[in-house]
């Protein structure tokens, strides 16, 4: 995380917001967990005890999914905000996860101590990260990765065609607003795209320069897998 996006979520409040309202303003949050923990069964399932790091872990709902894919896996999920941290241990204090305070620039400035992953996964998280931030993060991730290793990440991309991303946000706002009034919710969440367009911790880029910097960063059989506007599960992998 950035230097703004690390302070914010050092806000107990502002982390809690995120926890208690995130399944009403993520669309198809759903369907993205389901996708990540399809890829994580599909590339390592066949391994007998496979290793991954939960990148930015958040509140821990990643590593979650991650164990229930793959129950023999050894995960370590790493977050710069030690407040998150704190939460995801509450939430997977029954399961075998390790933990480490870690910022994004910690680990591109030195990459993460220990034996390498066998998959990287993150979830809404890069994003606060410019570009060239982006580019530095996957350009550290590469080394992080055994051969035949797998990186997926689920986040916020914008369109090369600004028509197109207006309309996403568009889409967004829509499926706020549906949601709610199928939940039957009091409270009103539809202002969310943009505030979060709004945020100096937010960097929303093109899809097609996240994938590029992906590829220029080593990776390869470089794909988005899902999309929904906004939202998408992209990534690639290490050449054994």
């Amino acid at each position: 995380m950035t230097s703004n996006s690390l302070e914010n979520w050092s806000r107990p409040e502002y982390a809690q917001e995120y926890r208690d309202h995130s399944d009403f303003f993520i669309p198809e949050r759903g369907t993205l967990a389901r996708v990540l923990g399809s890829s994580a069964r599909a590339f390592l399932g066949s391994l007998p005890r496979p290793r991954v790091l939960d990148l930015g872990c958040g509140d821990g709902a990643v590593s979650e999914t991650l164990h229930r894919a793959l129950p023999a896996a050894e995960i370590v999920a790493a977050d710069g905000s030690a407040d998150m941290i704190a939460a995801a241990r509450t939430r997977l204090a029954d399961l075998p996860v390790e933990f480490r305070v870690i910022s994004f620039e910690e680990i591109i400035a030195g990459g993460l101590p220990g034996p390498r992953f066998d998959g990287i996964f993150s979830a809404l998280a890069i994003h606060h990260l410019p570009m060239e931030g982006k580019a530095a993060l996957f350009r550290a991730l590469r080394p992080l990765l055994k051969p035949g290793g797998c990186f997926l990440n689920v986040d916020v991309v914008t369109s090369e065609v600004p028509e197109y991303t207006e309309w996403h946000f568009t889409l967004w706002r829509e499926w706020i607003v549906e949601n709610q009034r199928a939940k039957h919710l009091d409270e009103s969440f539809e202002n969310i795209p943009e505030r979060a367009r709004g945020k100096e911790e937010n960097h929303f880029d093109p899809l097609p320069a996240q994938l590029a910097a992906l590829r220029e960063a080593g990776f390869s059989d470089v794909e988005c897998h899902y999309r929904y506007g906004l939202f998408a599960a992209y990534g690639g992998r290490i050449k054994v």
